[in-house]
């Protein structure tokens, strides 16, 4: 049985990717699994709380977040079976372990999108686990609502393309009939690559070996990614963006570290698969 273990630190950012995890949970038919970062009754920083008021952490506060799972989880055609451990004491080693033992599939974050200064997960090095772990992490824009994907964006140069990643996303869009856009865009000092080469590339590497009809290709020609970025998600209108961790395009959005808040031109959630 798959697992999805989602970052809890009590935020309105937490309890969002909460109910995004467990809406994918229920289309995936995977567990929930809530690693609780702070203890049940300590607060985020007062900052934090006035800065993301909303029902949804009203609920999840007044009935505690895995019972607001629970609840969302009636009606449902799967129950994922939820549970929670406290890992308030947890190092990030014991973190890494647990993640590894208990054979998590996916991983489940909330970001905030905007500069915040002070944040319940100063102690845990999200990027530190992913390092060191085999499954992906999903990063969830905190005030992000929708609850689905349509459009499933893979930003890689095709000379360094990672088979893994597009299966994980094909049996991903395949649950939602969602298509999957392959967008090459060439590494930063690297030529473009030509049309032609670009799709013979594609056909070898996806269509020969991955099954599934709605897998298209882009050759994005875009030198600057920002507005690589902004073509994706405004003109392809790509509902989630799938980077590989540490490799060419990550490491221009992100920098060398995920850190708490997520790029200004990241406005959907985006997906970081280890290398």
């Amino acid at each position: 049985m798959r697992t999805i273990l989602v970052f809890n630190d009590n935020s309105a950012e937490a309890a969002n990717a909460a109910e995004f995890g467990m809406a994918l949970a229920q289309k995936v038919a995977a567990n929930i699994l809530l690693l609780n970062l702070l203890k049940l009754d300590q607060n985020v920083p007062a900052q934090l709380i006035t800065q993301h008021k909303n029902t949804l952490v009203t609920n999840a506060t007044d009935t505690g977040l895995t019972e607001h799972l629970c609840n969302m989880s009636k009606g449902g055609d799967f129950k994922p079976a939820i549970w929670d451990i406290d890992a308030s004491e947890f190092t990030m080693e014991e973190i890494c372990e647990l993640v590894i033992n208990k054979n998590i599939w996916l991983m489940v974050k909330g970001l905030e999108t905007s500069h915040v200064t002070q944040t319940a997960l100063q102690h845990i090095d999200v990027q530190s686990v992913l390092n060191r772990v085999a499954c992906p992490l999903l990063l969830i824009p905190g005030k992000y609502k929708q609850r689905h994907f349509e459009n499933i964006a893979y930003a890689v140069d095709m000379r360094y393309f990672r088979p893994h990643i597009v299966r994980f996303l094909a049996e991903l869009a395949r649950v939602y009939h969602a298509s999957l856009i392959v967008e090459h865009l060439s590494a930063k000092g690297l030529p473009h690559l030509d049309d032609k080469y670009a799709l013979t590339l594609f056909d070898d590497a996806v269509k020969t070996k991955i099954k599934y009809d709605k897998i298209y290709f882009n050759n994005i020609k875009e030198r600057n990614l920002d507005a690589a970025m902004d073509v994706m998600v405004n003109a392809l209108h790509a509902d989630l963006l799938a980077f590989a961790n540490h490799r060419f395009h990550f490491e221009e959005i992100f920098g060398q570290n995920i850190d708490d808040n997520l790029p200004e031109q990241i406005p959907v959630p985006a997906i970081i698969f280890p290398c």
